[in-house]
């Protein structure tokens, strides 16, 4: 084959290839990157939606967005549903993996579709399922606490700061627990058995085997799961918006609710693109760090 011929074939696979990219990064550019290059753009200026007069604030509004006593409050709320959301998915969601890997032998696909089933249901509609159930005029919940001698909460469920935020956790892990099982499950099924019958051999068994041979060979997928329940924390708008919209007196308002306060009820748009802004770099840096880690699972 000539050097001429080697070149044209080149050109003609490069060719290919760009041809074959060009509809996503077309696709890439228009939904994701130039909405971002907006948003930063954005955040440099004081306006809103309905006002085509832009005033440039330069780094006001992330000053702004640092001395707001809300941003904070919403900052720390999804902290406490990264965390919580980590606690309820990932540990009970290893736990009923662990159950139908080795403890469950009949009905365990069924058991497997029954706690996946809320994961494909929308969080709007699991929002508004809950909200029927925690009803405090029609709901069952009151009905079932007062039933084993608890009194409910005076203000409902969703309506008391004091247990908002945590009915809210519960939802999501209610709806999340299956996925987090699922995944795990696949790789409690890839741990060689050999490994356990070696192990109870010299007296290793149940919970010792859990520790010391399942939870190291499972290390890389529940930090993959770890990743994904935490990016997911920090993403979490539309359970909270239909459940709660931010209340009662801010105690669910997250980040993405506080971005649609200001953007669209508020009027601050450029203080909305910078706590997006915000929010971008924090999501940016946990899918780096959440893709670097798949790739070493």
């Amino acid at each position: 084959m000539t050097a001429r011929s080697e070149q044209t074939t080149v050109s003609s696979g490069t060719l290919t290839y760009a041809a074959m990219l060009a509809p996503a990064l077309i696709l890439m550019s228009v939904f994701v990157f130039v909405p971002v290059v907006l948003v930063l753009y954005g955040s440099l200026f004081q306006f809103s939606l309905t006002d085509r007069q832009w005033d440039f604030a330069g780094f006001g509004n992330y000053a702004r967005a640092f001395s707001d006593p809300i941003f904070w409050v919403a900052l720390r709320n999804n902290l406490i549903i990264v965390i919580g959301s980590i606690v309820l998915q990932v540990g009970f969601g290893t736990i009923l993996a662990a159950m139908l890997d080795r403890g469950i032998t009949v009905g365990g696909t069924l058991m497997r579709t029954i706690i996946f089933a809320p994961m494909v249901i929308s969080s709007v509609a699991v929002g508004l399922i809950w909200l029927i159930i925690l009803d405090p005029n029609v709901g069952p919940m009151n009905v079932l606490v007062s039933a084993i001698g608890i009194a409910p909460p005076r203000l409902g469920w969703l309506g008391d700061p004091a247990f908002s935020i945590w009915v809210v956790l519960g939802v999501a892990a209610w709806q999340y627990t299956g996925f987090m099982m699922v995944l795990i499950l696949a790789g409690l099924q890839a741990v060689p058995k050999e490994l356990y019958q070696a192990a109870a051999l010299d007296g290793a068994t149940g919970l010792r085997a859990f520790r010391y041979i399942t939870l190291p060979a499972i290390r890389n997928i529940l930090i993959v799961a770890v990743l994904i329940t935490t990016v997911g924390g920090f993403k979490v708008f539309d359970l909270i918006f239909v459940m709660t919209k931010g209340g009662p007196a801010n105690a669910t308002q997250v980040l993405g609710t506080y971005i649609y306060l200001q953007a669209f009820t508020l009027g601050n748009s450029g203080y909305a693109n910078a706590i997006s802004a915000v929010l971008l770099v924090i999501a940016v840096a946990l899918g780096w760090l959440q893709l670097r880690t798949s790739r070493k699972a």
